[in-house]
């Protein structure tokens, strides 16, 4: 995994954690500016990471986790022992695989390997970002090729097939009514078992709009 401060400063005393999800880089939410919050953005979930400690983290006031699609799963696994102050899912479940609360991984995996075949970066960026024209914005971090989102793909599914359990109290979890990588069938139907579950008008890519975050900093 990767980890890229997008905004620190010592007289800032709370943090924003952004979890993103795979083939995703720190592009996605480099325009969100959370006013007093230094902004930690972890992506390309490849390899081993330890859990956060709280130790690591314990100057600031208030901790914001925002996690998107299979991150997910990812800070279940990596954020479990920070105090958090607000856990925010977004397009995504504890869950990926499953067959009940996670993505079509197989339908998935099959148009992403079809597209790294075939070159067509563009339409990996659509399919992974946002279907409706409106993609995750590009910035100063550098893409990875269509084969290495295939590969940081399929070594999440690989781990979450293998470990997935909810250990977070998660706080809201938003769900784009045109996720077109995320059923939003299945994150209604995991979502509403824990009694969460806020819809909104998107698609799969959903920080197009800074205030999906900013309006969460309560």
């Amino acid at each position: 995994m990767e980890q890229v401060w997008l905004k620190q400063s010592a007289e800032n005393q709370d943090l924003v954690i952004f979890m993103l999800g795979w083939a995703a880089t720190p592009n996605a939410v480099c325009h969100i500016d959370p006013p007093g919050c230094d902004v930690l953005a972890c992506h390309n979930h490849i390899g081993a990471a330890p859990p956060f400690r709280a130790q690591d983290f314990a100057r600031y006031r208030r901790i914001y986790l925002f996690a998107w699609s299979f991150g997910v799963w990812v800070a279940e696994q990596l954020c479990r022992e920070l105090p958090l102050h607000r856990a925010v899912a977004l397009n995504g479940t504890p869950y990926p695989t499953d067959p009940r609360w996670g993505m079509r991984l197989k339908v998935v995996l099959r148009s992403m390997q079809t597209i790294a075949r075939n070159g067509g970066e563009n339409a990996f960026a659509a399919s992974a970002g946002a279907a409706d024209g409106r993609y995750i914005p590009t910035g100063p971090y550098p893409d990875r090729s269509a084969d290495a989102k295939v590969a940081e793909l399929e070594h999440l599914a690989a781990l979450a097939t293998a470990h997935s359990a909810a250990h977070l109290t998660w706080h809201r979890a938003y769900i784009a009514d045109k996720d077109e990588i995320f059923p939003p069938a299945r994150m209604r139907d995991y979502w509403s078992s824990v009694g969460l579950g806020t819809e909104f008008d998107s698609y799969h890519y959903p920080f197009s709009d800074p205030n999906i975050v900013l309006n969460e900093l309560l």
